[in-house]
């Protein structure tokens, strides 16, 4: 093996596949409550209710989650103030515009991005994830504070 031998185990490719992704039943059965529970809060809002409470950690601790204003942000980017979103969380709209980057692409190539990862590279790639979820945890919490 030579000097590259940890590096050249990384794979990265552009696979070919539908152009609709399909996510798991589960998945789009737990997004679709929680946009069904999202919208009720909304509604009942503008109806003059007390403000909804969506964040389980939120309720029971007192202390925002990691990430807590997930549905400020997804309603703040929807009516184009992605500078606020960005500054109430900046992980998940990161993340929501990754994500709507990464559909746009598959949508419109019909292909996926693939990356191949030895186990030492998912171990540390999953630290760095840790890491970033501190990271913004601390953000939220100063924020919200």
């Amino acid at each position: 093996m030579g000097p590259c031998a940890a590096t050249e185990r990384v794979k990265l490719s552009w696979e070919r596949a539908s152009r609709i992704p399909r996510p798991p039943l589960w998945a789009a059965a737990l997004v679709g409550f929680w946009m069904l529970l999202v919208l009720g809060g909304v509604l009942l809002e503008r109806q003059g209710a007390p403000a909804t409470e969506t964040c389980l950690f939120h309720r029971l601790t007192g202390h925002p989650c990691p990430t807590c204003g997930s549905t400020r942000v997804v309603l703040g980017l929807s009516q184009g103030a992605w500078r606020e979103a960005l500054r109430m969380n900046p992980l998940v709209t990161a993340g929501l515009a990754l994500a709507a980057a990464w559909v746009a692409a598959r949508l419109a190539t019909g292909r996926r991005l693939v990356l191949d990862l030895s186990s030492r590279e998912r171990a540390a790639a999953l630290a760095l994830g840790i890491l970033f979820l501190l990271a913004n945890w601390i953000w939220v919490l100063r924020i919200q504070r």
